[in-house]
């Protein structure tokens, strides 16, 4: 499954857009690699052990990991990924010297490191996905980190990795044991919620009213298609923006609009007798569907949808033919502002998902962590792992940690950004939320004097904005008072959200069959939509699924599931 899951040393193409143009937005996730735990090694039996977190080792003790890398990876001159800033803060500040037995190319990583996982020589500790975790606990290769974890995290590190509720932590325990440290990103949680992208001023021209159901949503997205919002006297603009890929999650996706409908895309859901199943395959994604059908039929969809990639649907919006589409937090600031930027008169706001009934829509949410980092059994320093968390996410987060040159923040004449140089990597779930919570009562106090980054980043831009900075609107458009994060926001207060309940890695049946079963979901639901199949092919192709393999899979499914509620 997608469920927003990144690769190792795989960069998103939303965090680096929304990175460039927000500057950092999230302090230190620009171009990312992608990525939770009891020790067999007491840390306290080796007399080069730390006695606490974020302490000193003297003597200094020696730890090794693997990296990948790629070209988004650039270095002052002399430095390297096994020379830089970081090596030398864990070497001379915290006694730690970090060896990388080899890096490669993000491209190669996973190659690389079966390779390393079939000759039983992996370093102390490194970076891995849920399968690899999986295999590497199965071979009985990995250090159970839960004592380790709870000695050496400090209480800010504990307070970081449960913004989630302890969702990343159960997809990293495996037979009751903590194997892995899992990897977020300041984007992450509730933060991955979709919403509702609207463009006001044609709502205005056309005196609709703001989307408050689903309803609401149809009239607009046919008022839009049919009723000519950009006045140029051609019928060229398109109701509700929708690509071939609608159930990836990113800009012109159905990942929302089937929210409103209580469906979701690719998740492992809780039926009423409390037993997972596949969500793309139940009885409530046929209203949806059959709606679809009926809006494409009407003209208000686009006719290319099915071979639209979401590039163009991002070119669309760019030359003024889309008022409406489902979208994420950082679509608004580089998406929408192509449009403004083309056409001042162009203004958009962002709506929380509306519901076709009296049950509000409850947004569906990516996994929080994708990777995780995990130790070798028999490692001397188990606990090493833990303490170079401590210093990323303390020194920056809790500390503010600010030295000259910061390693945190990107240099903008030469593009070097040294906070991808740290083995491990983790960030706050709710870094950016926060950010716009202390932005907003700075600008209502009229102060931004005592903000943090980035925090403080945005305040300027508002700042500017407010002060007739038209350059500054894509900041107003995610920041400001009415922005994406309000939404986020309203999420944030209303404590909803559907996370994927199966945490673990991949199960037989699951790596053999979901693959072409979901190739089989988008055929049939694009025929569906594109009326070249009846609306009750979906309970003939739901089960097919079941026949075809989703059974099987629902069952181990559920096996991992009554083993680890």
């Amino acid at each position: 499954m997608n469920n927003g899951r990144k690769k190792v040393g795989a960069a998103s193409v939303g965090a680096i857009l929304v990175l460039s143009l927000l500057a950092t937005a999230c302090g230190k996730s620009e171009d990312q690699p992608a990525a939770s735990s009891s020790a067999s090694t007491s840390p306290s039996s080796s007399p080069t052990t730390s006695a606490q977190p974020l302490s000193k080792y003297s003597p200094p003790i020696e730890v090794s990991t693997v990296r990948a890398v790629d070209a988004t990876f650039k270095y002052a001159e002399g430095d390297s990924i096994d020379s830089n800033i970081w090596t030398k803060i864990f070497e001379n500040d915290y006694g730690i010297k970090v060896k990388n037995v080899w890096s490669v190319d993000a491209s190669q990583y996973h190659q690389k490191l079966n390779v390393s996982v079939a000759s039983g020589d992996i370093p102390d500790f490194l970076e891995v996905n849920k399968e690899e975790m999986k295999r590497l606990a199965d071979a009985d290769m990995l250090e159970d980190l839960t004592k380790v974890w709870g000695q050496f995290a400090t209480p800010y590190l504990k307070n970081v990795l449960n913004q989630d509720g302890g969702v990343g932590f159960k997809a990293a325990t495996i037979g009751g044991k903590l194997l892995g440290i899992p990897r977020t990103y300041s984007n992450g949680g509730i933060s991955t919620a979709p919403m509702l992208y609207v463009r006001t001023d044609w709502l205005q021209k056309l005196n609709l009213p703001e989307p408050k159901t689903m309803n609401d949503v149809f009239n607009i997205a046919t008022a839009f298609a049919k009723q000519d919002p950009d006045g140029n006297g051609k019928a060229d603009t398109i109701g509700l923006a929708l690509n071939k890929d609608f159930m990836d999650g990113g800009h012109g996706s159905l990942n929302g609009f089937f929210n409103g409908y209580h469906a979701y895309v690719d998740l492992f859901i809780k039926d009423a007798g409390g037993k997972l199943v596949y969500s793309s395959v139940q009885k409530e994604m046929k209203e949806p569907l059959k709606k679809l059908q009926e809006l494409y039929k009407d003209g208000v969809l686009d006719k290319e949808f099915g071979v639209k990639p979401a590039a163009k649907i991002q070119e669309d919006v760019a030359a003024g033919r889309v008022g409406l589409a489902y979208g994420t937090v950082a679509d608004g600031g580089y998406i929408q502002k192509e449009n403004h930027t083309k056409d001042a008169k162009a203004q958009w706001k962002a709506y929380p998902l509306v519901s076709v009934d009296a049950k509000p829509a409850n947004p569906q949410l990516s996994d929080t962590a994708g990777t995780f980092y995990v130790v070798k059994k028999g490692s001397k320093h188990p606990e090493a792992v833990v303490q170079l968390a401590n210093i990323y996410v303390n020194r920056y987060y809790e500390t503010s940690y600010a030295p000259s040159p910061n390693p945190f923040i990107s240099d903008s004449k030469t593009g070097i950004f040294p906070g991808k140089y740290a083995p491990v990597m983790i960030d706050p779930l709710n870094t950016n939320l926060e950010a716009f919570h202390k932005v907003q009562d700075a600008l209502a106090k009229g102060d931004g004097s005592k903000l943090d980054f980035p925090a403080n980043i945005h305040f300027d831009r508002l700042t500017k904005f407010k002060a007739g900075d038209d350059t500054m609107w894509f900041s107003n458009m995610v920041f400001g008072a009415k922005g994406t994060y309000s939404v986020i926001d309203t999420y944030d207060q209303a404590k909803v959200g559907q996370y994927n309940l199966f945490l673990g890695s991949a199960t037989p049946a699951m790596s053999e069959k979901l693959p072409t079963l979901k190739k089989k979901v988008y055929e049939t639901y694009t025929k569906i939509i594109m009326g070249d199949a009846s609306i009750d092919d979906f309970d003939k192709f739901a089960d097919e699924f079941k026949k075809l393999g989703g059974d099987t899979i629902e069952k181990e499914v559920n096996d991992w599931y009554n083993k680890n509620k």
